[in-house]
């Protein structure tokens, strides 16, 4: 039978050699195995993954695996479940060959509850330290979060539940809803700290302050400005209307009636 080719496990053929191939073809299924192996791992140098018991503290975690690490490997993996829960700053010691730092994505230390007791972690090594993948608390968390810094955010936000904000917030551009429902779909919001509105609202989309709507409303009420400039408001207890001043009124006719 040809001998098979190929460059990916998926190429190889698991009957292969057969009984009837002739011994000198030997050495070409171990060199075609050997091709098809540094195809699929292109680009490591040492250990890909390795699993282990964590004998560590909840600061410095301590792996021995069966098969000794020879050494530490840009891309060597880490998956384990670590025994203690975290309590911030981490190291991982691997088969006694030093102690390296374990570090978020953004580069920086765990933080105390990031790792969870028996929670299966996973690191990798980027020639310097563990980077720290999956299996943090921080990669999924819930309850109360603390952010420090900027936090910005592009494309749509979903939140479900009540969301406090304590402190000054700052928006740019618009927030919109729905459709032509443009305001924030909460029912009774809760704001700690200073809320700053403008004094006026031109856009029938903006928000005002309280005395500037009781402004509005009092205008709406009054009876027309056009032609009764000098008069003053009476009303009947039902109907606001203008009435002349009673000084004019009398000069007028005192006028009327001696012409």
């Amino acid at each position: 039978m040809a001998l098979e080719t190929g460059n990916y496990i998926n190429d190889l053929v698991i009957t292969n050699p057969t009984s009837s191939d002739p011994k000198s073809q030997g050495d070409d299924h171990f060199q075609l195995i050997k091709k098809v192996i540094k195809e699929c791992l292109n680009g490591f140098t040492g250990a890909i993954l390795l699993t282990a018991t964590d004998t560590g503290t909840a600061a410095a975690h301590v792996l021995t695996p069966t098969t000794a690490l020879v050494g530490y490997t840009t891309g060597l993996m880490l998956l384990y479940r670590p025994t203690n829960a975290g309590t911030g700053a981490l190291t991982v010691n691997v088969s006694g060959l030093g102690a390296k730092s374990v570090k978020t994505i953004a580069g920086a230390d765990p933080t105390s509850g990031d790792i969870l007791v028996n929670q299966p972690i996973l690191l990798m090594y980027d020639g310097t330290n563990f980077v720290l993948l999956a299996g943090s608390e921080y990669l999924s968390k819930t309850g109360n979060q603390t952010l420090t810094g900027n936090l910005t955010l592009t494309g749509d936000q979903t939140v479900s539940g009540t969301l406090a904000v304590t402190g000054a917030s700052t928006f740019t551009g618009d927030i919109g809803g729905t459709g032509g429902n443009k305001k924030a779909n909460l029912a009774s919001p809760t704001f700690t700290g200073t809320v700053t509105l403008p004094a006026t609202g031109s856009g029938s989309t903006e928000a005002v302050r309280k005395d500037y709507a009781d402004g509005l409303v009092f205008a709406a009420v009054l009876p027309a400005q056009t032609g009764n400039a000098g008069k003053y408001i009476i009303t009947d207890g039902t109907t606001a209307s203008w009435q002349i001043p009673p000084a004019i009124a009398t000069f007028n006719q005192i006028n009327y009636g001696g012409m």
